[in-house]
């Protein structure tokens, strides 16, 4: 193979895009989410909501709760408990609407923990508010962005608070800190010196996001210096990393490693062949054992593998078929990425591709074996990776490489939420916590392709039909 540039290693996987740089007033810089406005309906309350009778997720048992009764009442669960004692003869649940929970099977609701909610999109000629159905009709009723322009995100997530009925609940993230020049300078912030990081961090606190973003080109001093600012703020600090090592990152305190390759990166044989990853030297154990033994997650991304780098030339890969309601403008978009990576990580044989691909499903659960927290994300909506649907494959291949159904439930759940320091709200069936839930038709842990057989979404203790949801989102 020919060599190629170590910046060119990325290229294929960098996010593409102009940008969207949206102007906000000083009224945006606080740290709370922002008030929903403008939609009276979205701060009314929700009538009470008992789901009667129903089989209930516990993340932490990672068990299904038989014959269970879940109250809502005020956007919050009020009670979960056998349906011998909560049911619509209580008095508890009086003057509550009911949805007989017999064969249905509860979750919290879903999260997708690395998503973009304008950056890519610029290129389809499309904004974050019009691919918000999609998740919310797929069950995700939350998401994290990581790394978009960070005023834009607040007009998103304002969005969403407005229309609770169409869209997930919306987590905002840091530009991307990087090298200089920021590789993509639409969503990159290049910080020269640590003396530059306290000032852009606390910006970004202002600013509400839960999350800072570590980026290929961001150097060792800096980005050490990121992660101990970040935590006197409060905030989560995540990489996508090339020139600083991931190794170094997490003994400085990373909290979550983005990509299955910002692993096995740095487990090459050769350096200007990104498929000749060794899965069995000493430097891949030592290297599993270092984040482990320092407690950061790992989000594999692994669809934006399958999808957008690996195969994307392959008929089931590009007409796969959550492919089919996506917007026409976002399918023109991913069309012209295809042809442009078909020349850089589509060049190598498909054999080699699959045998990368096969290196990454290993990885993951080799990862998950030595003690490491996965997370569930998509990177949506890169080419190839549909929103909100592409979550339920992400699942699926987390499955394949390992994971138990069980398992992946409780990280697309409970530790996404704890990854956004949400899981005091979010991410579990339990009393207190926001009522943000998925009612399927079947059991996903026999089988977890079932997650995908939505009958209810509930978001914000308000019963919602998927597809009334779905046919919110635009198709051209």
């Amino acid at each position: 193979m020919a060599s190629i540039d170590r910046r060119d290693f990325v290229r294929g996987a960098a996010l593409t895009g102009a940008g969207l740089a949206l102007g906000c007033g000083a009224e945006g810089r606080h740290a709370e989410r922002a008030p929903a406005t403008g939609n009276p309906d979205a701060e009314a309350p929700a009538p009470p909501l008992l789901i009667d009778g129903a089989r209930v997720f516990d993340v932490r048992a990672g068990a299904m709760r038989p014959d269970t009764s879940v109250l809502v009442r005020a956007g919050r669960i009020e009670a979960v408990a056998p349906a011998a004692e909560l049911n619509a003869d209580s008095d508890a649940a009086a003057g509550a609407a009911r949805i007989d929970g017999a064969g249905l099977f509860v979750l919290p609701g879903l999260i997708d923990a690395h998503v973009h909610v304008t950056h890519i999109l610029y290129q389809s000629y499309m904004t974050g508010d019009e691919v918000l159905p999609f998740y919310l009709g797929h069950g995700v009723t939350s998401i994290r962005s990581t790394g978009d322009n960070v005023p834009a995100q607040r007009l998103i997530e304002r969005y969403a608070d407005d229309h609770p009925e169409i869209s997930p609940n919306v987590f905002r993230c840091s530009f991307l800190i990087d090298g200089n020049p920021p590789w993509h300078p639409d969503v990159g912030w290049y910080l020269a010196t640590p003396a530059d990081v306290e000032p852009f961090v606390a910006d970004m606190a202002a600013w509400g996001v839960k999350t800072l973003k570590l980026y290929v080109g961001v150097t060792r001093e800096v980005g050490r210096r990121v992660i101990e600012v970040g935590h006197e703020h409060g905030l989560v600090v995540s990489g996508h990393l090339l020139d600083y090592h991931t190794a170094d990152a997490v003994r400085d305190g990373l909290d979550c490693v983005e990509h299955i390759y910002t692993v096995s990166n740095f487990l090459l044989d050769d350096p200007d062949d990104r498929h000749s990853i060794n899965l069995d030297s000493d430097e891949a154990r030592r290297l599993i054992d270092v984040i482990a033994e320092h407690g950061a997650h790992v989000d594999p991304t692994l669809m934006v593998f399958w999808g957008t780098l690996l195969f994307m030339d392959l008929p089931e890969v590009y007409g796969h078929p959550d492919h089919d309601a996506m917007p026409a403008r976002l399918k023109a978009f991913w069309d012209r990425d295809r042809q442009r990576r078909s020349l850089d990580w589509g060049a190598a044989p498909v054999s080699v591709r699959e045998g990368t691909w096969e290196k990454y499903l290993r990885l993951t659960g080799m990862l998950r074996e030595a003690g490491v927290q996965l997370l569930v994300g998509t990177d949506a909506p890169e080419p190839q990776v549909a929103p909100g649907a592409s979550l339920h494959h992400e699942m699926e291949f987390l499955v394949e490489a390992g994971m138990p159904a069980r398992e992946v439930l409780s990280a697309a759940t409970l530790e996404n939420a704890r990854i956004l320091k949400e899981d005091e709200n979010r991410g579990a069936v339990e009393a207190g916590l926001e009522a943000d839930l998925v009612l399927l038709e079947a059991d996903p842990l026999e089988d977890i392709r079932n997650t995908r057989r939505i009958r209810t979404v509930v978001r914000g203790g308000r019963a919602l039909d998927p597809a009334r949801i779905l046919a919110a989102a635009p198709t051209e």
